[in-house]
């Protein structure tokens, strides 16, 4: 596991950040977590079901990512004790809305209800993006891509973890403007998952005043051991549903 801590003149020392390097949690050990990853050798799908490009078909019909998607939604906001659930999800199909090449299930997430002694209250963005790439060569490089661009939405104050178990598999923590956000990408041969959890919340700093139900490492923990294999059985199932093997 590497964890690198950015420089920066942040009021919070970004020492605390590395309470992600702490025990527990995908990667911390190198073992490959239940049911994700292909470090063993899988592959994402096999020639005879179509291989990569049968990945692509698959993930580009899905007209509406969050039925797809919504359970797993639905078990990390529950899991993560989520005050409420915006009424209206944003369901965005390959090629609709952005990046177009995602298919997208986005909502605002209330961790913490205002109240007359807390005043404000701590809610964010949590977004499952599916990525697929017609090889595993474009898929890699939009992974490089999505890195990048993280990299520069955090600026310097952010920390990093490797997450292992996946083709690649990187998770940030820091904030973008909208207090503590995590965002999680991994790569499962030719496509991708993304995840952004955004805490509305000083959950490094322990602040005072409203903030979300969860410590860093319980969300960290959850999102690696949890959410993205969530994502990943949703997308098997679904290949194997349309006769793509899986190669497990």
């Amino acid at each position: 596991m590497k964890i690198r801590q950015a420089t920066g003149t942040a009021a919070v020392s970004l020492t605390a950040l590395l309470m992600l390097a702490a025990c527990g949690g995908n990667g911390d050990d190198g073992a490959t977590p239940p049911g994700s990853g292909s470090t063993n050798g899988s592959e994402t799908a096999s020639a005879d079901g179509g291989g990569d490009s049968a990945v692509y078909d698959e993930i580009a019909s899905w007209e509406d990512p969050c039925e797809v998607l919504g359970g797993v939604y639905s078990d990390l906001t529950e899991s993560l004790r989520a005050a409420s659930v915006g009424e209206e999800f944003v369901s965005g199909p390959i090629g609709v809305g952005n990046p177009t090449d995602a298919a997208k299930c986005s909502n605002q997430v209330v961790w913490s209800e205002e109240t007359a002694d807390n005043p404000g209250s701590a809610r964010g963005y949590v977004d499952l993006w599916v990525l697929p790439k017609s090889s595993e060569e474009e898929a890699s490089t939009r992974y490089a891509e999505l890195e990048a661009d993280a990299r520069e939405q955090y600026g310097e104050e952010f920390a990093e973890q490797e997450v292992t178990g996946w083709d690649e598999g990187i998770l940030f923590l820091g904030d973008y403007g909208v207090r503590d956000a995590f965002k999680v990408f991994v790569r499962d041969g030719s496509y991708l998952i993304a995840i952004t959890l955004e805490t509305g919340s000083y959950l490094v700093a322990d602040s005072a005043g409203n903030k979300a139900d969860y410590t860093v490492e319980e969300a960290r923990d959850y999102l690696l051991d949890e959410a993205l294999p969530g994502v990943q059985s949703v997308v098997n199932e679904r290949l194997e549903a349309a006769g793509v093997s899986t190669g497990e």
